[in-house]
């Protein structure tokens, strides 16, 4: 299946997890891939977003995202959960959830500012590449019910949420939702809070589990992909045009849900051009394919879709100074003064 933007973002399986206790509940069906997961396994974005669509599809109530928000306990978030649970007050809490949203829900990009009395927390996306509204109001819920559970018996105060999603048709469950003023079609989903929530304490705090569970957080966030997303899904989807042999803008641009001019413009922020990375990924595959001594140097301009094997050799030497087969000898003399040297050390 062909990788996209969707499937490069992940969320730890253990809000799907949420979800599926949400459907034992409500008696509605689970697509039998769901239980392939195990506790704290990367689930792809794109099949968090499609068992929210089953659910809507299957039980179609306004809000719905408040409803499932409604099961959620700190385990559902993964060690992001407990790291909140074993901190010393709300702002501690805050800080390490902006450190540390990724383990848990890697799509939108989080950012806190302050402005007077308050302070904004913000969800930002690429415009392109939507959550939905199911989606949104379900996170967005559920870190605002997570919040009053860290805190509880005490209770925290909103000043008001937006959403980008249009708005709904019965806006007054979200009022009534999040007892605050609800706004809909904005750029960001933006959550209002009064500054002196960030006193509130946590009833379970426990500075020492906390360090623990700092460092193993540190170390999980740093397994996560680093690299651009849509970079990455760029380079996917050229990949997969290379092996289709339909390597053209439009055809690119098709596949991830853009305009070519769209794509031509969203390429030129990234710093490249649509030939450059085409190019990029020719030269990853050629150098990767000429390592194979099965395939042919005719073969090899075969599958990166080089209609003449002598426009193959150029591109290549003008890449690495190199032709595809005197790259070819240099490496299979490398591999031969590799075993010479190995020879040498066993007699």
């Amino acid at each position: 299946m062909q990788k996209t933007f969707y499937h490069i973002k992940s969320v730890n399986a253990n809000l799907l997890q949420l979800l599926m206790l949400f459907c034992e509940q409500h008696g509605l069906n689970l697509p039998p891939h769901v239980h392939q997961y195990t506790v704290n396994e990367r689930v792809p974005f794109a099949e968090w977003r499609a068992l929210l669509d089953d659910i809507e599809q299957q039980y179609p109530v306004p809000a719905l995202g408040l409803k499932i928000a409604n099961l959620v306990q700190p385990q559902h978030m993964g060690i992001l959960g407990y790291i909140g649970l074993s901190c010393n007050n709300l702002a501690e809490a805050l800080s390490f959830f902006l450190k540390y949203q990724r383990l848990s829900y890697d799509f939108m990009d989080v950012s806190v500012t302050c402005q007077q009395d308050e302070l904004i927390i913000s969800w930002s996306f690429d415009p392109y590449f939507k959550a939905g509204a199911l989606a949104d109001e379900t996170m967005i819920a559920i870190f605002y019910n997570l919040t009053n559970q860290l805190v509880y018996p005490e209770k925290i105060g909103l000043n008001r949420v937006d959403f980008v999603s249009a708005t709904p048709k019965n806006p007054q469950l979200y009022e009534q939702y999040f007892n605050c003023p609800v706004e809909f079609n904005h750029n960001k989903t933006n959550m209002y809070f009064s500054l002196s929530n960030l006193n509130l304490s946590v009833s379970q705090a426990d500075p020492v589990l906390n360090q623990i569970l700092n460092q193993q957080a540190a170390s999980l966030i740093q397994e996560l992909p680093e690299c651009n997303s849509f970079d990455e899904a760029v380079q996917r989807t050229i990949i997969h045009a290379v092996h289709q042999g339909k390597i053209s803008i439009e055809s690119v641009a098709q596949q991830l849900g853009y305009t070519s001019r769209m794509l031509q413009y969203k390429l030129k922020q990234q710093g490249y051009t649509f030939k450059q990375r085409l190019n990029q990924v020719r030269k990853d595959l050629a150098v990767s394919y000429l390592a194979d001594q099965s395939l042919s140097i005719l073969e090899i301009s075969l599958l990166l879709s080089y209609q003449e094997q002598t426009s193959f050799n150029r591109s290549f030497k003008s890449w690495t100074g190199l032709s595809p087969l005197q790259y070819r000898r240099q490496i299979i003399e490398g591999f031969m003064e590799e075993d010479h040297e190995l020879w040498n050390i066993m007699v």
